[in-house]
């Protein structure tokens, strides 16, 4: 590892462009560039991470933006460890604590009535390039349970018949490892409308698949992410839907739905890729704790 330039040698062992640039984004906040020199690594104690911390949550972060941050410094500090520039992580969470947050994911996963209505709002738009595309992509984050950095980085390319069945190919995923998914064929006929209605409005049925039809300079490019964010909260706005909609919350919705309609552990772990079984299975223990649930036991009269 190069001893001048630590920062590019961590980037450069991270397996996606996602996580490259969040850890570029955290470390650049940390010590305010990122043209990091050797001593400057070298001169960061752990109080100088505690008063960071400290600093974080009197700007109002929220505790899990917080741990992340803190998780970016001590990766980043476990490397330099590692090839023995420093001996200990300032960063380590023996020194540094973080927060402990407290599971609940019962609360991510939109209700189905307001799926509906989101749905309903979706379909009602006049615009039927809007209109086509927005269904698609809702779809597909329902039913493929997508992070929105996956939707955004689809190509039509990528969806191809694999015997009976149509899949997904995701290149570009969080854990860096390419990975695919299976399209419901309501979500492939989604996706085939809003292809055919793309070619009749002149545009390309190649390349990314959700695009911009903003009336500016961006029309026609990819989405980013954060468009898509942008997206799904304008639709829930439009139904009525009170609560604060995420593109994510489709993610965890999809999860919900699946356990709900009877899939097993095993299944909702592979199609959603969770890493760890541990993350689908909170999911499986909330709703038993609900089923059968100790106040149900009680009778009164």
């Amino acid at each position: 590892m190069g001893r001048s330039d630590p920062l590019s040698h961590f980037l450069a062992g991270q397996l996606s462009d996602r996580t490259r640039r969040a850890y570029a984004t955290d470390l650049r906040e940390f010590f305010g560039t990122l043209d990091i020199s050797l001593d400057m690594v070298r001169a960061v104690a752990f109080d100088d991470v505690i008063a960071y911390r400290n600093e974080l949550v009197k700007r109002g972060y929220r505790r899990s933006t917080i741990n992340r941050k803190l998780s970016s410094l001590k990766s980043f500090y476990r490397m330099v460890v590692a090839a023995g520039l420093i001996e200990r992580n300032p960063a380590d969470r023996s020194l540094v604590r973080g927060f402990r947050l407290e599971e609940r994911p019962s609360g991510k996963a939109i209700p189905t009535e307001s799926l509906e209505r989101i749905l309903s709002a979706v379909g009602s738009v006049e615009d039927e390039l809007v209109r086509d595309r927005d269904a698609a992509l809702v779809h597909l984050l329902t039913y493929g349970g997508l992070r929105r950095s996956e939707a955004a980085g689809m190509n039509w390319e990528h969806i191809r018949q694999e015997g009976s069945f149509v899949v997904l190919d995701l290149p570009e995923t969080k854990s860096g490892v390419p990975q695919d998914i299976k399209l419901q064929p309501l979500v492939l006929e989604c996706l085939q409308r809003y292809g055919a209605t793309l070619v009749r409005h002149g545009y390309s049925r190649s390349g990314p698949v959700f695009i911009s039809l903003s009336r500016n300079a961006s029309r026609g490019r990819r989405l980013t992410g954060q468009s898509i964010n942008l997206i799904v909260k304008r639709h829930a706005l439009r139904a009525g839907v009170p609560a604060k909609v995420t593109a994510h919350m489709f993610r965890h919705t999809c999860c919900t739905l699946a356990i709900e309609g009877g899939a097993r552990p095993q299944q909702v772990q592979a199609h959603l890729r969770h890493r760890d079984l541990k993350t689908t299975m909170r999911y499986y223990e909330n709703r038993d704790r609900l089923a059968d649930n100790a106040s149900d036991y009680i009778k009164i009269g």
